[in-house]
């Protein structure tokens, strides 16, 4: 549990994080997949969900 302790978070609040983070990467590779075969649907999917991804890791660029 040292984890924990060095990003300073609970069991349940570290579970909801990782569990959000977890959903949002599955779903950006589910439109990232979909764009892979349509390259005209969904052009920014890459982007986006790494933007989202960066900035829920607290990255503000």
């Amino acid at each position: 549990m040292g984890h924990l302790e060095d990003v300073g978070m609970g069991y349940f609040a570290h579970l909801k994080t990782a569990w959000g983070m977890a959903f949002l990467l599955l779903f950006g590779g589910a439109r990232l997949l979909i764009h892979g075969l349509l390259p005209f649907v969904d052009t920014e999917a890459g982007q986006r969900t790494v933007t989202k991804a960066r900035r829920r890791m607290g990255y503000e660029d």
